[in-house]
């Protein structure tokens, strides 16, 4: 059974249908990438999939309910979000904040598995420092740590390698992989077509609204694709045993 399922959603915005028939899958085991350009229509997509915009048509099940039928409680042990905007109202520690992910556990395990997380993202020796204090970066890794913290089968993250320096980003991304690999499942909006082909197992590709391709990421980020949806000359390419994919300006 798929964590998430996406049946023909259509969803507005300020009035106006951004999306356009939607139909989109998440299984345990699969890290999938929902790419488009901007304005395609990604993160409408996200936050209507996890209950967060209002679905004008269609519908979206998690674990095979629908969304807005699972239990609050239930609905936060199963899936984990990060929003693309990175905010932090309140000078807490970094620890402190990771330990929100876990908002049903006791004080101290929640505060153990937001320093888990911490150690997981490379900034565990700041799990004490206050968060307006670091980076952009390193607050971008205390958020993830947060969004880890919640120890839950689904993550959903909108751009989380956003703002990150090229290493953060593999490690990131490694996270999410490993996740999905112990059975979890990821749902991701990414920018970067090159690091989508690296990590996912599925592309999913969003063009104004409506899905024009879905699968491997050599099948979904095709030559064909990728010239129509993002005017890119792109081909594929094997070194060291993986697939790489080479775009330019059309």
């Amino acid at each position: 059974m798929s964590l998430l399922s996406l049946r023909n959603v259509h969803a507005r915005l300020s009035g106006r249908e951004v999306v356009h028939a939607v139909s989109l899958d998440v299984a345990p085991g699969e890290l999938v990438a929902l790419v488009g350009p901007n304005g395609a229509g990604k993160t409408t997509v996200l936050k209507a999939g996890i209950g967060l915009h209002p679905i004008s048509r269609g519908e979206s099940r998690l674990l095979g309910e629908a969304i807005h039928s699972v239990d609050v409680v239930q609905r936060a042990l199963t899936l984990g979000y990060l929003p693309q905007e990175r905010r932090l109202a309140w000078g807490m520690a970094a620890v402190e904040v990771a330990a929100l992910g876990a908002p049903f556990a006791p004080p101290s395990v929640a505060v153990e598995r937001g320093r888990s997380a911490l150690d997981l993202f490379g900034v565990g020796d700041l799990a004490e420092t206050t968060v307006f204090a670091l980076s952009g970066g390193e607050r971008a890794r205390v958020l993830l740590a947060r969004l880890f913290a919640t120890e839950a089968a689904l993550l959903v993250a909108d751009e989380p390698v956003a703002g990150l320096d090229p290493d953060a980003q593999l490690l990131c991304l490694e996270r999410f992989q490993a996740h999905a690999r112990s059975g979890g499942a990821v749902l991701m909006t990414l920018h970067d077509l090159g690091l989508a082909a690296r990590f996912a197992d599925r592309v999913a590709v969003l063009d104004r609204g409506q899905l024009v391709a879905d699968g491997p990421p050599t099948e979904a980020l095709s030559p064909k694709v990728l010239k129509s949806v993002f005017g890119l000359k792109a081909r594929w390419t094997e070194a060291a045993g993986q697939s790489l994919l080479i775009a330019e300006r059309a």
